[in-house]
């Protein structure tokens, strides 16, 4: 996408930061920031580039109304003019000069003592005025944070719902790797019944085939992971484990993320199929399992309530938001089946993408130990 866009001008990433642009331009600068980091470097520079002339702007203006509030609220009560002053009886400034210079040209007692006084009344407007210009920074501040705090805040959640998506794709070609040595050219399988029953069991059989680079593509990092998830073990590890490990694998090792449970074709369960011509979800974001009959945005955390990430078997990752997701349940809802069950799919070209410990048979998650 950010090829077929031209890059956005400065004064169009100066509205970004400040959040004047509309829903569908801040969309457009984010797909742009995506995979270009010559564009990201220039938001961070004209990010440092406004806190300095936001703190100036702001220290500028408090300093001027604290040396002269008079005028500001004289101007305010007159309509912006000023009040005609009383002036003094003619002569008298010139008498009061003259008294003053004969008193400085002899000694006076108290004349130290008023420029002791005078001298304690500087530094006492000194010591005001610094105080004052700290409370200004302060306040700048915070005034420079209101502003980038919204825009920071929707970088990292862009960023990690790009890294998501890469962790994504890094799993669909491990994927197909996989069906290719296969000759079925199907997906792992999950067995309907058995110890490996389960949707996890995917990165299990990936770990069989030396296909799971890192345990990091089993992550998203917009959802904290379990530090149970320090190995992924092969079949023979998994079935030769104690039961209370394999529990916790079960619940565990597909990651932060739902894999297709497979399909029930003519009568018969059955792993997707990389020569399907079909367009079918093979794995996304992890959606709670309490969430797929009556979804509800406020208790979806995943990408700061925004949606989940999905790939299909075309190599595609489709990002669904929220609403448009809960508007797919009556024609292809990736997370349920043609019967709106947590289940496998009805026909090959129904797919529904379970987490790691739920059951593909009559999708229902293992009771609690």
């Amino acid at each position: 996408m950010s090829g077929d866009l031209p890059l956005p001008s400065d004064e169009t990433l100066l509205g970004y930061i400040l959040g004047g642009l509309s829903d569908q331009e801040n969309a457009e600068i984010e797909a742009l920031l995506i995979g270009n980091p010559s564009l990201q470097q220039r938001l961070r520079d004209l990010r440092s580039l406004l806190e300095p002339l936001a703190e100036e702007q702001l220290a500028e203006e408090s300093q001027e109304q604290a040396i002269n509030p008079s005028d500001n609220l004289s101007d305010s009560l007159s309509g912006g003019q000023p009040e005609a002053l009383d002036l003094p009886p003619a002569g008298l400034i010139e008498q009061t000069l003259r008294a003053i210079q004969q008193q400085s040209n002899g000694p006076s007692p108290t004349r130290a003592f008023a420029l002791s006084q005078q001298f304690h009344s500087a530094e006492s407007q000194s010591t005001r005025v610094a105080w004052l210009d700290s409370l200004v920074a302060l306040a700048a501040g915070i005034v420079v944070l209101s502003f980038l705090l919204p825009g920071i805040l929707r970088w990292r959640e862009s960023a990690r719902q790009h890294e998501c998506a890469e962790n994504l794709r890094h799993l669909g070609s491990a994927l197909i790797s996989f069906a290719q040595f296969q000759p079925t050219h199907r997906l792992p399988a999950i067995e309907p019944q058995g110890p490996l029953s389960f949707a996890g069991v995917y990165a299990i059989r990936l770990q069989d085939k030396e296909l799971l680079d890192t345990k990091r593509w089993l992550q998203c990092p917009g959802e904290p992971s379990s530090p149970w998830l320090a190995n992924i073990p092969t079949s023979q590890q998994y079935l030769q484990a104690p039961e209370s490990k394999r529990y916790v694998w079960r619940m565990l090792a597909g990651g932060d993320y739902s894999y297709h449970m497979g399909s029930i074709v003519e009568d018969k369960y059955q792993a997707p199929s990389i020569e399907s011509s079909a367009r079918v979800a093979w794995i996304g974001d992890r959606w709670p399992a309490e969430l797929h009959t009556e979804p509800n945005d406020e208790d979806f955390e995943l990408h700061g309530n925004r949606g989940l990430n999905v790939l299909y078997n075309d190599g595609s990752v489709q990002w669904l938001k929220l609403p448009k997701l809960q508007k797919l349940a009556s024609i292809d809802h990736p997370y349920l089946n043609h019967h709106l069950k947590v289940a496998p799919g009805i026909g090959e070209a129904d797919a529904c993408l379970g987490p790691s410990h739920l059951l593909p048979a009559i999708g229902a998650t293992r009771p609690p130990r």
